[in-house]
Parts: C-alpha cells; sequence; structure tokens
C-alpha cells in the first residue's frame, strides 16, 4: 500500500470495532495492527471493549452451525453404526428392534427381555416369554402392573388368557399363581419391587 492510499489516523481509530470482530480485510488490519504497535492507548482500549461485547453477544446467541455441517452431523447418526436393537433414537423419541434384545431368565422355563426401565420409579416394560407347563408364584404389586398377550395361552386366576387379551393389577393387590400350558409370550408393565408370596417356581 503506498502512503496515498492508507488510512488516515482518524480512519485507523474508526477500525477497531471492525478490527475486534475479524473483519477487516488483510491490507487494513495491516495497518491497524502498526497503528496500535505504536501505542495508541484509544484504539486498544476500544479494542479490547468491543472484543468483549462481542464475546458476550456470542455466548448469549445459541449457535446455529452451518447447513452442510448440519446435515453431515445427521447423516453420520442416521447411518452410522447403531447399537444392536436401537433404530433410531433422537430428540427424545425411541425405535427399538425387539428381536436384537437379549433374553434373560426371570424363573425356571420363564424368560424377560426389558424394553424400557425407568430406574427413578424402579419400573419395567418387557417382554416375557413362558415355556409350556411354566408356572410363576403367587406375587403382590407394589405398582399398577398391565399384561397384554401377544400368543399362547396363560392361566390368571382360574382364567384362561388368549392372544389380544389384557390384564391389569392394581396397587396392593395380589396374583395368585399363573402357568401356561402350551407355552405363551406377552407385554408387561410392571415395578421392580413387586413381591413373591407363595413358594419360588421350581
Amino acid at each position: 500500500m503506498n502512503r496515498k492510499n492508507r488510512p488516515s489516523i482518524a480512519n485507523l481509530h474508526e477500525l477497531a470495532p471492525i478490527y475486534a470482530l475479524g473483519a477487516l480485510d488483510a491490507s487494513d488490519q495491516a495497518s491497524f495492527e502498526r497503528h496500535l504497535h505504536q501505542g495508541c492507548d484509544s484504539c486498544t482500549e476500544d479494542v479490547r471493549s468491543f472484543a468483549e461485547v462481542a464475546s458476550l453477544v456470542g455466548e448469549s446467541v445459541p449457535a446455529e452451525p452451518p447447513k452442510h455441517l448440519r446435515d453431515k452431523l445427521l447423516h453420520s447418526i442416521t447411518h452410522g453404526p447403531r447399537v444392536p436393537g436401537i433404530l433410531f433414537r433422537q430428540s427424545g423419541l425411541l425405535i427399538a428392534r425387539s428381536d436384537e434384545f437379549a433374553w434373560q431368565t426371570l424363573a425356571p422355563g420363564i424368560l424377560l427381555k426389558t424394553l424400557y426401565q425407568d430406574a427413578a420409579r424402579k419400573y419395567h416394560t418387557s417382554l416375557v416369554r413362558m415355556e409350556a407347563g411354566a408356572h410363576y408364584p403367587s406375587h403382590n404389586h407394589a405398582e399398577i402392573e398391565e399384561l397384554f398377550m401377544l400368543s399362547g395361552d396363560l392361566h390368571v386366576e382360574g382364567q384362561l388368557m388368549r392372544a389380544g387379551d389384557y390384564c391389569r393389577g392394581d396397587s396392593g393387590s395380589v396374583h395368585g399363581e399363573t402357568f401356561t400350558d402350551a407355552g405363551c409370550l406377552f407385554l408387561l408393565m410392571a415395578s421392580q419391587e413387586n413381591q413373591i408370596v407363595g413358594p419360588q417356581a421350581v
């Protein structure tokens, strides 16, 4: 830059807020920094003050990522390696493939597959599979228990439940021993604090 095109001292003072934002072009930035190095206390203070204001404004406004970065992130979430059983988990929504979850033994001949667990309430939603001839002992309900039959047969309180049948036990109620003849599968929503009141299944 020749002397004729250099900014005047007055113009240099006006560049302080733009410099603080990092928006000067290369030549003006070089000129302004030379001016600072020459010891202009007024511009130094202005730059410090404007930089603080810019920082506070930036912190007060939620950051919106560039569209290409947002699209890349969403693509990696959608197409990246997934946790077995979890098809979708985002913004408080979850879609799961239950056949990829592991079965756990609840009692002899009875398997349980937990779909959801509320640790605070000690409450769970699970699939339960009972093999032919399996029995589950009498138990009380610490909270409301709900059971929805998906397949097979289940004897509850002398009633034969089949696919599509629904059973609810209120908090404090007691189920007698339940059993299945040919095996069954049902959806269960129950408290983990239910207690056995009869002999354990054998």
